[in-house]
């Protein structure tokens, strides 16, 4: 008897939390690949799910649209889900989500309260993609006529293909959400843009809550992906004693200290190093000979110290800590962390300090 009623109290519980429901089989739900979300006039957000046809499910080389668009304008993700539901016989499944895309010029308070609720759906695991998009977030969901016909799916690959890009710039939700949970308060993530039939991802823009996007340009994008330890195919065209010389296959190892010194300021240390493979020898250089190679590396390694200086500078000016500092310190010392009070107005102050070294091997380049 006792058993019975402790199986009745667990299917109970079961139909409570909403596990005992009937669900609908796979087959008869929308499958959400890609979500795009807009504004939509005061407080609403319009949202645009990226779904395939039933016939592109199965199979089916018919014709038609292999996939389909369903939007929804309203406060919240899941109003507008419910909205959705109404307007289809399918239920809206989030459970195969690869990407969520932002508009760049979302209200912060909108993008702020979708990235909440986004990660309370309990469908979803949170390894899908942030995104922020350089115009109408809809638009760049959509898939250009020279990519790949489900666009959700090209984030997926691309950003899972490390070596076939200069940078790592995959930002999974969870991981962007821990970032601005953490010290600092700052994530990072990829902006895409529809250009000439593809997409296209050569900068990346700081999200801090209730601000608006920072954004890096694709020159600074570099020294930021380096910076934060994800360069893995870099290219570089910079001066030496001898000439203009270019390397490639560019990869960043990097070291950073924070702490608070006896005059009350933050001081942040980063130490780079680089390794990679020369790809054009200087101008007056015949071969490539000890004094060479180190003509390059001193060469490179003080190019690449200017632009990471500069892409510091410009970060700290508006107090945006892109680089981990903030999370330095705080593993090293919490208490020197939170004496700061504001660490954004207190990384302003900081005092920097930057140190690059280069290793270039005398062997010949690789691709």
């Amino acid at each position: 008897m006792r058993g019975l009623r402790l199986a009745a109290l667990c299917l109970g519980l079961l139909a409570a939390a909403g596990c005992g429901r009937t669900t609908n089989p796979i087959d008869d739900r929308a499958l959400v690949l890609g979500v795009a979300a807009d504004a939509a006039g005061k407080d609403k957000i319009k949202y645009t799910l990226e779904i395939p046809s039933p016939q592109s499910l199965s199979g089916s080389s018919g014709g038609g649209n292999p996939f389909y668009l369903a939007t929804a304008s309203a406060r919240s993700f899941d109003g507008a889900i419910s909205l959705m539901e109404d307007r289809t016989s399918r239920d809206i499944y989030l459970g195969q989500m690869h990407v969520l895309m932002l508009a760049l010029d979302l209200p912060p308070l909108l993008r702020d309260r979708l990235l909440a609720e986004e990660q309370r759906i309990g469908e979803t695991d949170h390894t899908e993609w942030l995104m922020l998009a350089d115009g109408k977030a809809a638009k760049v969901l959509q898939p250009p006529p020279l990519q790949e016909r489900l666009p959700a799916f090209f984030y997926s690959t691309h950003f899972n293909c490390r070596g076939c890009q200069s940078a790592d710039f995959g930002v999974p939700a969870w991981r962007a959400d821990a970032d601005l949970s953490s010290a600092g308060g700052v994530a990072v993530v990829p902006v895409a843009k529809a250009e000439d039939g593809n997409i296209a991802i050569d900068r990346v823009a700081a999200l801090r809550r209730g601000r608006p996007p920072f954004l890096f340009t694709p020159d600074e994008t570099i020294a930021v992906m380096a910076l934060r330890g994800k360069l893995v195919k870099g290219s570089f065209d910079f001066p030496t004693s001898l000439g203009e010389a270019t390397v490639r296959s560019m990869t960043a190892n990097v070291a950073r200290t924070a702490a608070v010194g006896p005059d009350r300021r933050l001081h942040v240390s980063v130490r780079v190093r680089y390794q990679g493979l020369v790809a054009q020898r200087p101008g007056r250089v015949m071969h490539m000979t000890p004094v060479a190679i180190d003509a390059m590396r001193q060469g490179c390694a003080e190019y690449l110290k200017r632009h990471m200086l500069a892409v510091i500078g410009r970060a700290q000016r508006a107090g945006v800590d892109a680089f981990y500092f903030g999370q330095a310190l705080y593993l090293a010392d919490p208490e020197a962390y939170r004496s700061l009070g504001d660490f954004s107005r207190a990384l302003k102050k900081a005092v920097v300090e930057v140190k690059v070294q280069v290793a270039l091997p005398q062997q010949g380049i690789t691709v």
